[in-house]
């Protein structure tokens, strides 16, 4: 109450002073007026006074009410706050619930069993590879021109790269170099590899003359400096029947006890804890081209085409059974992904069901992998922790 009329009186003092300068104001402006145009029309001074008085006034009515709403605003910041811990009190049980890697309901994570001995996989039909401190580029691209002109003019800058393959499966043959220039390089050799279909699966194939052993796929949509990509492959090295890559996954087992795939937010700051990662940007052995194509279980290509996705996913799960060792994870921080953001580009990840899809991918294929063993079906992958990672 004190506080109330204390910004009343100041209030009132405040509208007195303007009243007196004002009419200071407007005396001073009628003398102006008459000296600069004695043959207007003089005006009535108790009018303007008045007019005068009454801007003032509602001026000074505004500044008062700003200031009680200024008064009022610590109220409204500490419902605010006190809102937006309700509503995360509320929401993190349910966060819990949904991102946790085994429910309570569930009594564990199904285990695969792998073979006492690590299972080779077949060679790949070329001759033996060339270059070992070279990897060989393989663009995965789909009626995106100008993302697949910007990756091969970008890409055949990197001294590491022995030659930029890309995957033609377009309608039609591809452009010639005299008629499109871009689509061609004078540093490295760009080769387009035709295949009759549409296929993601085709996104493996074990392409004719391959030099190196060391194979990155890439989609168009990523840019990755030249030394980000030396420094995978480096990585790639110490083990080179594995996986290295920039974007990584994990599995979990949801309310009814399946295995639901989460994607980066939930794998990287929630969990920080992974189990695979994604073909987009991955370096691999090319004996895993000859095995996924030519020996893998067909049933497991043939869901691929049924749902047009999970290629990526089949390939880690091909990897994962092989070796029995979690894939290594590079943090992408100098690395682009057009595929995301506000401005992205379209995609096979920008569908609205896509982490629905590839759950039920994950559980398909662990169905395939159990075979007819009266086990329960398993994942052949290996939870690993990223800050382990990362040291």
């Amino acid at each position: 109450m004190q506080l109330w009329c204390r910004q009343r009186l100041t209030c009132e003092n405040e509208v007195q002073m303007v009243r007196a300068r004002s009419r200071c104001r407007s005396r001073s402006t009628r003398v102006y007026i008459e000296r600069a145009r004695p043959k207007t029309r003089r005006k009535d001074p108790k009018k303007t006074d008045e007019h005068l008085t009454e801007q003032s006034s509602n001026y000074m009515h505004g500044l008062c009410g700003h200031r009680s709403s200024l008064s009022r605003r610590p109220h409204l910041i500490a419902l605010l706050t006190v809102g937006v811990l309700l509503a995360g009190l509320i929401c993190l049980p349910i966060i819990l619930r949904s991102w946790s890697i085994v429910p309570q309901n569930c009594m564990m994570m199904p285990v695969y069993h792998w073979p006492n001995e690590p299972i080779a996989p077949p060679r790949y039909h070329g001759p033996p590879a060339e270059f070992t401190d070279r990897y060989t580029l393989i663009l995965n691209s789909y009626k995106r021109p100008q993302l697949l002109q910007r990756a091969v003019a970008h890409y055949s800058q990197c001294k590491a790269i022995d030659a930029v393959r890309v995957v033609w499966c377009e309608d039609g043959l591809p452009p010639n170099r005299a008629e499109a220039p871009g689509y061609y390089s004078d540093l490295k050799e760009v080769r387009y590899d035709i295949v009759t279909n549409s296929s993601l699966n085709n996104r493996f194939w074990p392409l004719e003359g391959l030099r190196t052993e060391a194979v990155l796929s890439l989609d168009d949509d990523i840019v990755a400096p030249c030394e980000v990509l030396d420094e995978l492959f480096a990585i790639w090295r110490r083990d080179p029947y594995n996986m290295a890559g920039f974007y990584p996954r994990l599995h979990v087992l949801d309310h009814n006890c399946k295995f639901r795939y989460l994607q980066g937010f939930g794998t990287l700051f929630w969990h920080r804890k992974y189990s695979l990662v994604l073909t987009k940007a991955a370096m691999l052995h090319r004996d895993y081209l000859e095995y996924y194509t030519n020996h893998m279980d067909h049933l497991i290509r043939r869901h691929v085409d049924a749902v047009h996705n999970c290629e990526d996913l089949a390939m880690a799960l091909l990897v994962g059974s092989s070796i029995g060792r979690p894939p290594a994870y590079l943090p992408p921080h100098r690395v682009k992904d057009l595929g995301k953001g506000l401005f992205k580009v379209k995609g096979i990840s920008s569908g609205t069901k896509h982490g629905e899809i590839r759950s039920t991918c994950l559980n398909a294929f662990a169905e395939l992998y159990r075979g007819a063993a009266m086990v329960p079906a398993a994942l052949p992958l290996v939870i690993r922790s990223v800050s382990n990672q990362e040291s």
